[in-house]
């Protein structure tokens, strides 16, 4: 259990609350307690870390519960004052979603002294796109690439940043070809949109050696020119799914 007083802050998704409930996810302290059978190692640094487990509802559904503690980041409108990174988060799923950027569903947030918990669905049948590319072929990668710029492009025009631009935090649904971002919690607003762009683009072009040659010359040349006012489209061939 979290020690430190009662929760400061808590979000529950009206439309998720009763399944919640059901499942034990609205209280900050059952959730803490939960097993750590972690998707992956927890993550340790600066003297806190975070973590996250996968539990499937009694709707058959999944969700993804995120818990970290000691692991702040400053308020960009108050930078005296630090906030936990998945409050930044949770504040740019609601941004985004608003936005009708498509992005993962947040259906709780709690907080509590230095600790935080955030939980997410996890969208049925989504892959990485590292592993999309590995499964697919060539055509459908330039689909989902054209479909994955457009998005980033709506976000680059607002000056907003992803922060962590990596393969891993773009899911694919296999079928529909549709994308969605997650892991937000170095999103951010820079002070111009080149700046946010190039930042992006460098992440993706670091991780993405899957890409085919002309996907990668191109984010090159997005790259180069982030920022312009007549930046390149990504003028692929035509999506007959009307991407």
């Amino acid at each position: 259990m979290v020690r430190g007083g009662s929760v400061t802050l808590t979000f529950i998704a009206p439309s998720w609350h009763s399944v919640l409930a059901r499942n034990a996810l609205t209280e900050f302290d059952a959730m803490w307690s939960l097993p750590c059978d972690w998707v992956e190692a927890p993550n340790y640094r600066r003297g806190g870390w975070s973590g996250v487990t996968r539990h499937q509802l009694d709707t058959g559904q999944w969700v993804y519960v995120k818990r970290q503690q000691n692991q702040r980041r400053r308020l960009p409108q108050q930078f005296w004052q630090k906030r936990s990174t998945y409050f930044h988060e949770f504040l740019a799923l609601q941004r985004l979603k608003s936005a009708a950027i498509p992005v993962v569903d947040c259906l709780y947030y709690g907080e509590r002294a230095d600790a935080a918990i955030l939980v997410t669905l996890a969208p049925p049948d989504y892959i990485d796109l590292a592993v999309f590319a590995r499964k697919h072929n060539a055509t459908q990668l330039t689909i989902v690439m054209m479909r994955l710029l457009r998005v980033l492009r709506r976000l680059h025009r607002q000056r907003w940043q992803h922060g962590a631009c990596y393969p891993a935090h773009v899911l694919v649904h296999p079928v529909t070809l549709k994308i969605m971002l997650l892991d937000l919690e170095r999103f951010r607003k820079r002070l111009s949109m080149g700046a946010a762009a190039r930042s992006d683009f460098s992440q993706l072009l670091r991780r993405s050696d899957f890409l085919t040659p002309a996907i990668r010359a191109h984010l090159h040349e997005l790259y180069e020119s982030a920022g312009r006012r007549n930046a390149p489209v990504f003028s692929l061939p035509r999506d007959p799914r009307n991407v």
